[in-house]
């Protein structure tokens, strides 16, 4: 009978070793000279290293605007709601404003320069906006 082998079997197994007392020596070395930013500048930039649209970021960008929304929803509605009810929903509506403005952006700029990548990033939109929309319909229901 013919065995047939696996891609992981063709690796040599891992081994329990420690690391060596020089191996241990160079890491510590290394890890000294590679911490990271230190100035308050370079924290900054580095904390936006993998930001491409801040869409998946649950904190909005003004919490007045969020705030002021929440009482104008909560004064505006016939019965008494909770402020935190109110806030969810703020939320959730300033999201979907939000994504809805990045895609109007993006469509704009497909319009002038059409390439594949935002065809792509416009597909990806969908899913943030069903988590605002999801989002919204719990605030709507806690009303």
């Amino acid at each position: 009978m013919e065995r047939i082998f696996c891609r992981h079997d063709q690796h040599r197994p891992r081994t329990s070793e420690m690391a060596s007392i020089r191996q241990i020596e160079a890491n510590r070395a290394n890890a000294k000279r590679s911490t990271g930013p230190k100035t308050a500048s370079g924290k900054a930039k580095s904390s936006q290293n993998a930001l491409r649209h801040g869409l998946a970021r649950s904190a909005i960008s003004d919490p007045t605007e969020a705030g002021n929304l929440a009482v104008a929803i909560a004064a505006g509605l016939r019965h008494p709601v909770t402020i935190d009810a109110a806030m969810a929903l703020a939320r959730s509506k300033l999201a979907l404003l939000q994504i809805r403005s990045f895609r109007h952006e993006l469509l704009a700029a497909l319009l002038s320069c059409p390439v594949p990548a935002g065809v792509k990033r416009l597909n990806i939109l969908d899913r943030y906006e069903r988590a605002a929309l999801a989002k919204q319909k719990r605030a709507l229901r806690a009303l």
